[in-house]
């Protein structure tokens, strides 16, 4: 019975993984074109310094990559202070940086939410997301307006900025919080964000 238990436990948590790396490969972008790109120019630049470190370990006074004798003579004579030589290096360093975050995987599209099961995989939009969390605050009486933001690229939780016409709101700000959380529970997110409650009083 015990061994059972923990055979189901153990099935279980590797599904619940499964199921999240399916999300995440789901629902982010590969950008394959510029990943492969990047790899290509990566593997033939690093080709060419290999080819060319080889000739000069066997002494070879001939460069055998085209065009390398022509770039090393107009470096010849050139200092590292030299503005030309500053301005190339540099456009060279901001393209290649540009390149390799054009080709690292992109931002989840939407919420991945939580399963357990390794064959399907859903989402929820974060707009969509935080119109719910805002529904749910309006659901609290008393709360007359209700905003959320967050879920964006810095700010990974939820903030959750209400407003009462309550003089004294006494424990609005727990209810709220508490509405949130309870709708939180039923969409399920993979990732469950922390909640922050700002009520400011609204006049008539």
């Amino acid at each position: 019975m015990t061994e059972a238990l923990v055979k189901d436990l153990i099935e279980e948590a590797q599904n619940t993984r499964q199921a999240r790396r399916l999300a995440v490969r789901e629902f982010r972008p590969r950008r394959a074109v510029a990943g492969f790109a990047a790899a290509l120019l990566v593997a033939a630049a690093g080709g060419a310094a290999a080819i060319e470190l080889l000739a000069a370990a066997l002494g070879s006074g001939v460069h055998p990559v085209p065009g390398v004798e022509a770039l090393a003579d107009g470096l010849r004579g050139r200092g590292w202070h030299d503005p030309e030589i500053l301005l190339w290096t540099g456009s060279i360093t901001v393209f290649g940086l540009a390149f390799l975050l054009a080709a690292l995987p992109g931002r989840l599209r939407g919420v991945p939410l939580a399963g357990s099961d390794p064959r399907q995989a859903g989402a929820i939009g974060r707009a969509a997301l935080r119109r719910s969390l805002a529904d749910a605050a309006l659901t609290v009486p008393g709360i007359e307006t209700a905003r959320v933001r967050g879920l964006g690229l810095v700010r990974r939780g939820v903030v959750v900025r209400a407003a009462t016409r309550y003089r004294n709101p006494a424990n609005l700000e727990e209810l709220i919080h508490d509405a949130v959380d309870a709708r939180l529970d039923r969409i399920e997110p993979m990732h469950r964000p922390r909640v922050g409650v700002r009520l400011r009083w609204r006049r008539d």
